[in-house]
């Protein structure tokens, strides 16, 4: 396992390290463009974000493409692993790269609101209790594995036609994967989605008016245990059809 993390780290390091280092540069224009024009702090953070955001697709990106050319890879294929475990190598690839940004964009919203001087009250940290903390660190996670597991598959089932516009049909597994399960989900359990409802809700007025309260929610843990047993299912069909339909 940790010497399939190892290979695929190599083969990525150069764009990772390259994405992180021209989010760097942007996030530091930002601060000085907007320091230098006066703007205010919605504006940088909206645009902070949105680097964040675009930077997180491409890891994401990356991670797919690694799985794409790992299962059909030659020399990958002969290596004495499950491949359940290549489906592993780069699903924590994802985790681990995003887990690192979202650090870094915590840490940087942490330095907007000093260099502000937005006084914590404001943040209504009470209002965070430490459930509601770690239930939404988990069901954050779980998003993304879910999402990653679901990607993979398509990948797969793409990579298993031999026929022109495989790429079309693993898009399409995809899409369908999501509004069809989802659907079914709400048929079954009343809801789409586990998280229910905004994680925060965040006003801004002027560069010192800034404030942060929780969303109200709910947690549909009958969606959730829905979501558990399709991500078991999907990666059981992966790994099958890696080994039995992929060809290299």
């Amino acid at each position: 396992m940790m010497k399939l993390l190892k290979y695929d780290w190599k083969r990525n390091s150069t764009t990772l390290l390259g994405a992180f280092a021209i989010l760097l540069i942007v996030q530091i224009a930002i601060t000085v463009a907007g320091s230098i024009r006066d703007w205010e702090l919605g504006i940088m953070l909206g645009l902070s974000m949105l680097a964040y955001g675009s930077v997180s697709v491409l890891l994401v990106v990356v991670a797919s493409k690694t799985f794409d050319f790992n299962i059909k890879a030659y020399h990958r294929r002969l290596l004495p692993v499950r491949s359940v475990w290549s489906v592993a190598s780069s699903l924590i690839m994802a985790c681990v790269s995003l887990l690192v940004l979202g650090i870094l964009a915590a840490l940087h919203m942490w330095y907007y609101w000093n260099s502000a001087g937005i006084p914590l009250q404001d943040i209504h940290l009470s209002e965070f209790p430490i459930t509601y903390a770690i239930g939404l660190a988990l069901m954050m996670a779980w998003k993304l594995i879910y999402l990653m597991i679901t990607i993979f598959f398509s990948i797969t089932v793409a990579r298993s036609i031999t026929k022109k516009g495989s790429v079309w049909i693993g898009i399409l597994v995809f899409f369908a994967l999501q509004n069809i399960l989802g659907w079914l989900s709400h048929v079954i359990f009343g809801e789409k989605v586990a998280w229910v409802g905004p994680m925060a809700t965040i006003s801004f007025g002027n560069e010192t008016d800034f404030a942060v309260s929780a969303g109200e929610y709910t947690l549909a843990w009958g969606a959730l245990a829905f979501e558990v047993v399709l991500a078991a299912l999907i990666l059981y069909a992966t790994v099958y059809l890696i080994d039995r339909k992929v060809e290299v």
